[in-house]
């Protein structure tokens, strides 16, 4: 299940693309899907899954913007306060899904006192800091090529893939030929020596006209593109990763599904249509046969042999939902949350079998002078680089960054243990 964050946030952030398009199995399929009736079914839903789940703390953060959307306020202020005292990172903000609350009595008390209780870590070491030309990359994406000891970044609004030397210069890996609209999810195949981005432009006005989704691939050898594959059927594909026999795996925010993108270059869903409501990040266990999705209210793992799908069972003092990035690392999920909190880093141990989350740690929290949206990261000799600030949300689904609201920096790479 998944909950309503505002249209206008979804055409800023591909994460919440992820939240919003998963609404189909909450609301009515009408044109007014953010109607009072739609509403009424979504809050209907939330309190249904609250029956099975009591204790889950996301459920009520998610009711809570449900009612502040409905235009119940204080129902709204009153179901933060349930979260409060709990810790649990989950902090109501404006641009996620909470902006009619913004004047509301109460509110901001309760927000105060959430962000205040939200676990804080000390601030990871900054790796790298790119220079000043670079602050309007609008950056998603991150991967690392540990034979070059190169970065490579992808640009949102440049539309190419840079990549990143040990000094944090820069120079082009991708050219304009390569046809590329917004550059999302990367991953370096070491096995293969090449650079695999997700391209699409499913989160702008210009998919109305002609939806565009694709994964491109470069040889890091002597940066030529080695593979373009077409997903007409997909609307926005997101992230991605790369399996032990060179497969890729792709995950579609809007619809909520998974693709395969096997030797020969033809996309095949993995599921059903529509079984990873929410999708956004995605790992592989090692062996290639599992793969694990972040949704909107959990992390899901997937049987590549059969497609099965199921919700990683968690204890209610655990939020896995609402993350970007996610990386496997030392039989554990490692993730960037960014769409219930304002950007954490959390580590998730698993049980044996792989099936539960058995305890959850803050590596990095949202405090991190550097962080203003951190979205993903590579794991890199026992930490996770983070791209630090992302400023997705400054993009416009014009195709251009709004300039009315604040200025971006250059990206920051940071450090993070994956050991806290």
């Amino acid at each position: 299940m998944t909950l309503a964050l505002p249209t206008r946030r979804l055409r800023h952030l591909t994460r919440t693309a992820a939240l919003l398009a998963a609404l189909a199995s909450l609301w009515p399929a009408t044109v007014a899907a953010q109607a009072a009736a739609g509403l009424e079914a979504q809050l209907a839903r939330i309190r249904a899954l609250q029956q099975q789940r009591p204790g889950d703390a996301l459920l009520i953060h998610y009711e809570a913007m449900t009612q502040g959307q409905a235009g119940d306020a204080a129902g709204a202020v009153a179901s933060l306060r349930k979260l409060a005292g709990r810790g649990l990172g989950l902090v109501p903000m404006e641009d996620m899904g909470f902006d009619s609350l913004a004047t509301a009595p109460g509110f901001r008390e309760v927000q105060a006192q959430l962000l205040a209780e939200a676990p804080r870590t000390p601030d990871a070491p900054v790796l790298l800091r790119l220079p000043a030309n670079a602050a309007r990359l609008i950056p998603e994406g991150i991967a690392y090529d540990a034979r070059r000891r190169t970065h490579y970044l992808g640009s949102i609004a440049e539309r190419r893939v840079l990549a990143v030397d040990a000094k944090g210069r820069t120079r082009a890996l991708s050219t304009p030929a390569d046809a590329l609209d917004a550059v999302l999810g990367l991953a370096v195949d070491t096995a293969r020596d090449r650079l695999c981005a997700v391209s699409s432009n499913g989160f702008e006005d210009s998919a109305q006209q002609q939806r565009r989704n694709a994964v491109v691939c470069w040889s890091l050898a002597n940066r030529r593109r080695t593979l373009r594959v077409a997903v007409p059927e997909a609307l926005q594909l997101n992230d991605l990763a790369i399996a032990p026999d060179g497969g890729l795996l792709v995950t579609d925010s809007m619809a909520g599904s998974l693709w395969r993108i096997g030797g020969n270059g033809a996309p095949q869903r993995v599921g059903a249509d529509g079984a990873f409501r929410g999708a956004n990040g995605i790992a592989i266990a090692p062996g290639g046969l599992v793969a694990y999705v972040t949704g909107s209210t959990g992390i899901l793992r997937a049987s590549l042999a059969d497609g099965a799908v199921a919700l990683l069972q968690q204890p209610d003092d655990i939020v896995s939902g609402g993350i970007d990035g996610l990386y496997w690392a030392d039989g554990a999920l490692v993730g960037v949350q960014n769409a219930v909190n304002p950007g954490r880093v959390l580590r998730f141990d698993l049980a044996e079998d792989g099936t539960r989350i058995t305890a959850a740690t803050v590596l990095q929290s949202h405090h991190h002078p550097d962080f203003a949206e951190p979205t993903t990261g590579v794991v890199v000799d026992g930490r996770l680089h983070v791209l630090a600030n992302s400023y997705v949300k400054l993009w416009l689904p014009a195709g251009r960054i709004d300039n009315s609201r604040l200025t971006p920096r250059p990206p920051v790479i940071v450090a993070v243990p994956l050991r806290g």
